[in-house]
């Protein structure tokens, strides 16, 4: 029996189905029960219209609990009816926070705001009830997760065609609550009241930019998915034990279609490949050589380099033109993972089992594919070869298992949010997707719309060592100086044990370390219009491998550290920004095999207004 079968009547549960309805109900009537304890001071006929309002809450959301099995169900007329009488409930609750006395009260000192911001919440509220529930329940009952997947792997694309005249009004609907309630200040707000009405700030200000996105990408999503024809992708597979500023060596491709939302698998490839086509070496895609004296010779030469630059987009322009030139091979876009992206989605969809019978878990996948793999076979192409069944097998897996599809996205955006997972396509809407949804990895044009600054590594060992790499990154500010300082710690905690020869560092001997010392190219790289003042440290352990250049109008600096066992190293460089205003920061680093955790602190909020890293 196959490792999915075990599972084969489970069934996800429909949370997407409840989540903000039920958040909305419980919150808002929790704030109402707060807002009548302090009612005497409007007295008891405004105590009244609180109880009244929170009763007619409660009757909504106890019918809601009836909607989501009528949802199940597809029964259109009694889905229809009990969301009229949701409607009737709700409006009815906005129709007593409209009286005169509520008006009264939102003017009375302490307690005003409070009541104000019950006013503003039910009727945000009340506009999603009446202008998103009713095309809301259409939309689920048709999208049905326990049959979108389709047989060999993929989507049924027609629910979601069905959905597309839907979502323009559900996202206009949040858009006008979002309105109503931006005006609430909750650091006025008594704490009673704070936190239910918190719950409805959080639903509305996260659902309203996801469904604007929906609303204007829908059509490029479909088509991205196949609807108007076959697309394929090209997915690479970066290998974080030989650690590259987007992730690491991307020794394993895998080519995929998508023909109306059907995945199809077209073949596989590693660099080898393009040994064999006698194209490894030569140099297919011209880059600005300001750009390449910031790296190793290979850069541009060999596959296995592409990814030595932070820029995704030039990596994916790489591959492109490697794969133009050796079998005309064109697509529609490239996308980039880890094998932490495959333990992420793995803990959703259970374990893929290999060609030789082992299992591939979310627990063992990134130490087996990492690590054990080079310990059982030392040569190279044996090791790769390993690696391909691991991804085969994985994607075999994931196209024929049943999964919760919301566990998987919750999955996938984790990775994102790792920096573990990068696209880039061809056609613009596409790519521009791609850029709102903050996964093109593309160095930034200027600092308007972000200020984003790196700190990247790029192994010279020609090593797999970086498996046993890890690392924190912690991020001051001097608002005053207009300064930014990113401290990395970089730790090599390799173990006796590890003996393969592809494992340790080919070129250690040649500079007089032992072959567990990790060589690592730190690259600092600063936005349009700002500079790097300092590193540390000021000058790398080869002076030959001293390196500084421009790559998308972001200067950067590379130093060479090297990182013994057991030991661990602080890399350090402070970046200056010009006058005016910038935007938010995002702190980018390169992901290793491990969690990296970032720390920014504070102070940094007065320069850049918000941050992420």
């Amino acid at each position: 029996m196959r490792p999915e079968d075990d599972h084969a009547d489970a069934r996800p549960e429909k949370r997407w189905r409840r989540k903000w309805p039920w958040v909305l109900f419980g919150s808002l009537t929790v704030a109402l029960i707060a807002l009548a304890a302090g009612a005497a001071v409007v007295g008891l006929i405004f105590m009244s219209d609180v109880n009244d309002a929170r009763r007619s809450l409660n009757e909504a959301k106890y019918e809601l609990s009836t909607l989501s099995t009528q949802l199940a169900t597809g029964d259109d007329a009694a889905i229809a009816a009990t969301a009229d009488r949701i409607t009737t409930d709700v409006a009815d609750a906005a129709a007593i926070v409209e009286g005169p006395l509520w008006h009264i009260a939102a003017r009375v000192p302490f307690v005003g705001q409070n009541v104000d911001a019950v006013q503003r919440v039910t009727r945000a509220v009340d506009i999603l009830v009446k202008q998103a529930l009713p095309p809301g329940t259409q939309v689920m009952a048709a999208i049905d997760f326990d049959k979108i997947t389709v047989e060999g792997g993929g989507i049924n694309l027609e629910p979601f065609r069905q959905a597309q005249g839907a979502i323009p009004e559900i996202s206009a609907a949040f858009t006008a609550a979002e309105a109503e309630v931006a005006p609430i200040d909750r650091t006025e707000l008594l704490p009673e009241v704070v936190e239910p009405i918190d719950d409805i700030l959080s639903i509305i200000q996260q659902a309203a930019p996801t469904l604007d996105v929906m609303n204007r990408y829908m059509p490029t999503l479909l088509d991205m998915a196949g609807s108007n024809g076959t697309k394929t992708y090209l997915v690479i597979f970066q290998n974080n034990a030989e650690i590259r500023a987007t992730g690491g060596n991307p020794a394993a491709s895998m080519i995929l279609t998508m023909t109306d939302g059907a995945l199809g698998y077209a073949g596989q490839a590693s660099s080898q490949t393009f040994y064999d086509a006698g194209a490894a070496g030569n140099v297919y895609t011209a880059i600005p050589e300001e750009t390449t004296n910031l790296y190793l010779s290979g850069f541009t030469r060999y596959s296995q380099d592409y990814t030595m630059s932070p820029d995704f987009p030039t990596t994916a322009q790489l591959f492109q033109d490697v794969w133009a030139a050796t079998s005309g091979a064109h697509f529609d876009g490239v996308i980039s993972i880890d094998p932490t992206v495959l333990s992420h989605m793995l803990a959703v969809a259970g374990p893929s089992t290999l060609s030789n019978g082992e299992q591939v878990t979310a627990e063992n996948a990134v130490k087996l594919v990492l690590s054990d793999a080079y310990e059982r076979y030392p040569n190279g192409a044996e090791s790769d070869a390993f690696f391909a069944d691991v991804s085969k097998s994985v994607f075999n897996h994931l196209t024929s298992a049943q999964w919760d599809p919301m566990a998987m996205l919750a999955a996938l955006e984790q990775s994102a949010k790792e920096q573990r997972v990068y696209l880039a396509f061809v056609d613009p809407a596409a790519q521009a997707l791609s850029t709102e949804l903050g996964v093109d990895g593309a160095l930034p044009p200027d600092l308007a719309t972000q200020t984003q600054v790196g700190m990247y590594l790029n192994d010279s060992s020609v090593s797999k060592l970086e498996y046993h790499l890890t690392s924190t990154i912690t991020a001051t500010c001097d608002a005053g100086a207009r300064t930014l300082t990113t401290t990395m710690t970089l730790h090599n905690g390799i173990t006796d044990d590890i003996q393969s020869p592809y494992t340790l560092g080919y070129r250690n001997g040649g500079y007089g370390i032992p072959r567990t010392t990790m060589m690592l190219d730190v690259l600092t790289f600063a936005p349009p219009g700002a500079s790097i003042v300092s590193t540390v440290p000021a000058v790398g352990e080869v002076s030959a491998w001293e390196r500084t250049g421009t790559e998308k109008g972001s200067t950067a600096v590379s130093k060479t550290v090297f990182v013994a066992k057991d030991e661990t190293v602080t890399v350090a460089s402070t970046v200056a920004f010009p006058e005016g205003q910038l935007g938010p920061l995002y702190l980018r680093h390169t992901p290793t095999a491990h969690d990296t955790p970032v720390t920014i602190y504070p102070l940094c909020d007065a320069l850049f207004g918000s941050t992420k890293g």
